[in-house]
């Protein structure tokens, strides 16, 4: 086995126990406020998505941007919860070099997410194994507003109380 090799079990196994014991020492990741009901979570929540998208069209117009149609969707999550997949839109072009490598975002953005009750955008994440390059932002109720770089990217997600976990929640049959 190569030392490389081990480094990175090492730090698996390592990443994995601070996973779980964030997972059993609790409030650390638990929201401030309840999740919303599913209704309500698409009516509001998909207002704040198109703000999003209308504000990354007139800041970055390099990129064009092209919703999702397998949106949205529901999952229940290994912890039980709900978890509504809003919205998610693919962009064409170069988002990174257009937005300074998504620093210039956060000027365009956080007012618009302000005015939704989510937090200014995250710092640029740059992730040491390669992946996305991207920002976030959340609200106190565990929702969370993600653009990445690589391919261009924006979605939003979040936690919904709903009686029905699955496609019959959102269909309402």
């Amino acid at each position: 086995m190569s030392q490389a090799t081990r480094v990175r079990r090492i730090c698996a196994a390592l990443l994995a126990v601070g996973v779980l014991t964030s997972c059993s020492t609790g409030s650390d990741d638990e929201p401030a406020q309840p999740p919303p009901a599913l209704d309500s979570a698409v009516t509001g929540y998909t207002a704040a998505y198109d703000d999003v998208v209308g504000a990354l069209q007139q800041s970055v117009p390099e990129v064009e941007w092209t919703a999702k149609s397998d949106f949205p969707a529901v999952t229940e999550q290994p912890d039980g919860r709900c978890h509504l997949f809003l919205a998610e839109s693919l962009g064409e072009g170069d988002l990174y070099e257009s937005s300074d490598g998504l620093a210039d975002l956060a000027a365009a953005l956080d007012p618009v997410l302000d005015e939704h009750g989510f937090d200014p955008l995250s710092e640029v994440v740059y992730p040491e194994n390669g992946g996305d390059v991207y920002v976030t932002a959340t609200d106190p109720a565990g929702w969370e507003v993600e653009v990445t770089a690589y391919p261009p990217l924006v979605g939003i997600s979040g936690p919904v109380e709903t009686d029905e976990c699955d496609a019959s929640a959102l269909t309402g049959s």
